[in-house]
């Protein structure tokens, strides 16, 4: 069976990325390949050798990044561990703002036709361009839905504990509005009969009766044990009471971090991590912190909560757009019918839908120079063309510009040109057409009455099959 070259979409470097998460600039989201049913997609960032199939069911779920077991199966979860609860929760996927207008600015920029479908893909392939809608389920008709999350307002972050926000306020923002700076400070004095140290990594954390030291042992943890608690970090911790280990302590406390405020000037106190939290925590976390009644939060944030039935809802809901975009699809009709974009069906009313930023009109060719009527007509004559079989000079390649800019002719993004008509052509079967028969005449051999019988047989069957092509 004959299938259509599936071209990429190459819709440029485009940094999806919202400022708050940006690190350095001109991140690409990479390619779409259009006519999804003709080949394997991927996930963002993701490629597969050429010719590589998957097999069927193999595909990871959406946010997935390691293979095998059940969403539900935590290896560090006790055996009898209660499994959560699902969210009673309603999902609804949008194009995300900033990445549907990079995306209409490209269209009205750029005349070629794109497949609707695949601009859908382009979104679900890339999770920071899709925006979700979470809404909590009502307990019973006519009451007010619970306001069951908590999230972040500097970066989406979101959790159903507010601690969870609150703790990753404090590891993700503090430094937007404390400058951490490292200072050389005297060797701490007094004797110590013993110090604290980690049973993991071999640190020496310090005295534990010195004020600094719960501050030690929360850095730890935040730095490098993230995923253990308090609690547990503290079960690996040993005390030595070995001199030289104490006096290794000692020559080595002497640099220690502080808190400036931005902004606040040269004058401004240095602070411990302890006294930045707290003041952290009065006078800016409340503005920062929000209690949504729908949540509006991108994939890509999404899969980072810690609140797995919340992991589960999203992954759940991109795979079912993912086998019929019809949600998203629906939201990008809107937003491109808004912004004055141009829609049509190739081939019949119940072909691929594409849109295009050029307004597309017949071509009227009585009425044009010879040259562009040429080339229009060439394209009618010939459709589903490619570049190469149309421009032969520089100046067929600006006519051919003109009339694609001008909507006389439709560009797809596939490489190939047809006349603009209530259908215009697209797909492998006008790729592929017949050659017409050369106009050379050239003098008949004499032939029997039986040879006379089989060609006319065999010309009745060439315009049946014209007729159908």
């Amino acid at each position: 069976m004959e299938t259509e070259d599936r071209p990429v979409l190459d819709l440029g470097s485009i940094d999806f990325t919202p400022d708050w998460a940006k690190r350095d600039a001109g991140v690409s989201v990479g390619h779409v390949k259009s006519d999804r049913e003709g080949g394997e997609r991927k996930s963002f960032g993701e490629r597969r050798p050429l010719g590589e199939k998957k097999g069927f069911g193999d595909r990871r779920p959406f946010g997935d990044k390691k293979s095998g077991g059940s969403r539900g199966f935590d290896r560090k979860a006790p055996r009898n561990a209660e499994r959560p609860k699902p969210l009673d929760v309603e999902v609804k996927i949008l194009p995300e703002t900033k990445a549907l207008g990079t995306i209409i600015r490209k269209l009205q920029q750029d005349f070629h036709a794109y497949k609707l479908k695949d601009l859908a893909y382009f979104f679900l392939d890339n999770p920071s361009s899709v925006l979700l809608k979470v809404t909590p389920r009502a307990a019973s008709a006519g009451s007010e839905p619970q306001r069951l999350f908590r999230q972040c307002k500097a970066c989406g972050f979101a959790s159903t504990n507010e601690e969870d926000v609150v703790q990753h306020m404090l590891t993700a923002h503090i430094g937007d509005y404390y400058e951490i700076k490292e200072i050389d400070c005297e060797p701490p004095k007094g004797n110590f009969s013993c110090v604290a140290k980690c049973g993991l990594s071999g640190v020496l954390l310090g005295p534990p009766n010195i004020h600094e030291f719960n501050g030690v042992v929360r850095e730890m943890i935040r730095t490098r044990y993230p995923n253990m608690s308090e609690e547990q970090y503290r079960a690996h911790i040993e005390m030595v009471r070995d001199a030289e280990a104490i006096e290794e302590w000692r020559k080595n406390a002497v640099k220690k971090t502080v808190f400036v405020a931005k902004g606040a000037g040269e004058n401004a106190p240095q602070l411990t991590r302890e006294q930045a939290e707290a003041e952290f925590k009065r006078n800016i976390m409340p503005s920062m912190l929000d209690t949504p009644k729908h949540l509006m939060i991108t994939a890509e944030m999404a899969m980072k909560s810690p609140v797995k039935p919340l992991v589960w809802a999203v992954r759940d809901a991109i795979e079912a757009e993912r086998r019929a975009p019809y949600n998203i699809c629906f939201a990008l009709r809107g937003a491109f019918h808004h912004r004055k974009l141009h829609f049509f069906r190739a081939n019949d009313a119940r072909g691929p839908e594409f849109v295009t930023g050029a307004e597309l009109k017949e071509f009227d060719a009585e009425h044009a120079i010879p040259e562009l009527a040429k080339v229009a007509n060439f394209i009618a004559e010939h459709p589903c063309s490619p570049r190469v079989d149309i421009v032969t000079s520089p100046d067929i390649e600006k006519h051919l510009v003109w009339l694609v800019s001008t909507g006389h002719v439709v560009a797809f993004t596939n490489g190939v040109y047809s006349a603009v008509e209530k259908y215009p052509k697209y797909g492998p079967q006008w790729q592929n057409r017949k050659p017409k028969a050369a106009e050379t005449k050239v003098e008949a051999p004499v032939e029997t009455a039986a040879e006379g019988e089989i060609a006319k047989k065999e010309e009745a069957k060439d315009e049946t099959t014209a007729q159908l092509a």
